[in-house]
């Protein structure tokens, strides 16, 4: 009977075993999943009377092939590149406002001071007037549509602002309904490996809007920081982030995040990377 019990005990262990085998082919392209592994252990020994004899084998968890600082550094990197890449998607919208060559702005504004060179070396010659003229509303009206372009891109500018601060505040929210999801499963003496694996990918979603900081509690959520020591997720709460105008300059934009509904203002430098920094440098 004894032997019965071991065998089938190896063949539940070893089900499992190619159930995870299973997972982890599945979930090959699913990004942001860490690779599973079983842990067995022998079920102990039973004392019948010539000695101890083995029970078989037992499932002692099911970890995950992860590396915190690996992780870590993923994340910076991925932060400090979606800064800069926003950064310089703008500078790119503004540089194309300035084409170098004869269409560039300093070619007609040439053109409008040569025509006036002209007026002053004939200044009865009425075609020369006429020139002058032409060409004066020639620069008038690039400057009017460069202006109106530089308006326009600094309008979206904000308004990406904006949306960048929206789509933190709503991965800050997914990481605290995961935070809670995982607290509730640590009960059970488990790790959630999955869970764990979702809220790492919204951590590092998260880093493409702003660089965060870090910091595992002994129930098992994780604390995210911003602007250097900012808990944007503390558990399963929220400090919300917002994009508000400077009072005192209304062209550049102040970041700030509200605790309690109290608001405190980050630094921009404070932010690391991310799309929002990269944002704000370019508006301010």
């Amino acid at each position: 009977m004894s032997s019965l019990n071991i065998a089938s005990r190896a063949l539940t262990t070893n089900l499992a075993a190619m159930q995870v085998i299973g997972h982890n082919i599945a979930n090959v392209n699913t990004e942001g999943y860490s690779r599973q592994n079983i842990l067995l252990g022998t079920s102990g020994g039973q004392f019948l009377g010539n000695g101890y004899f083995g029970k078989g084998v037992e499932i002692e968890g099911v970890s995950r092939a992860y590396d915190s600082y690996l992780t870590r550094e993923a994340q910076i990197t991925r932060s400090v590149a979606a800064g800069d890449e926003a950064r310089y998607a703008r500078l790119q919208q503004l540089e194309s406002l300035f084409p170098l060559g004869e269409t560039s702005l300093g070619v007609t504004l040439n053109n409008a001071l040569n025509a006036w060179s002209a007026v002053a070396t004939s200044p009865t010659d009425t075609t020369a007037r006429t020139v002058v003229i032409a060409r004066a509303e020639e620069l008038a009206a690039r400057l009017r549509d460069v202006t109106a372009s530089l308006d326009e891109t600094r309008l979206s500018s904000s308004l990406q602002v904006q949306e960048a601060v929206r789509s933190i505040n709503s991965l800050a929210e997914q990481i605290a309904q995961v935070n809670q999801a995982i607290v509730q499963s640590q009960g059970t003496g488990r790790t959630p490996n999955d869970l764990l694996d979702q809220r790492d990918q919204l951590v590092g979603q998260l880093n493409e809007y702003v660089q965060t900081s870090t910091v595992p509690a002994a129930d098992g959520s994780l604390t995210v920081f911003v602007g250097g020591s900012q808990p944007l997720v503390l558990g399963t709460r929220v400090s919300p982030m917002a994009a508000e105008r400077d009072p005192v300059n209304g062209d550049e934009i102040d970041i700030k995040i509200y605790q309690a509904g109290q608001p405190a203002e980050i630094n921009t430098d404070f932010l690391g990377g991310g799309a929002l920094r990269g944002l704000v440098r370019f508006v301010n």
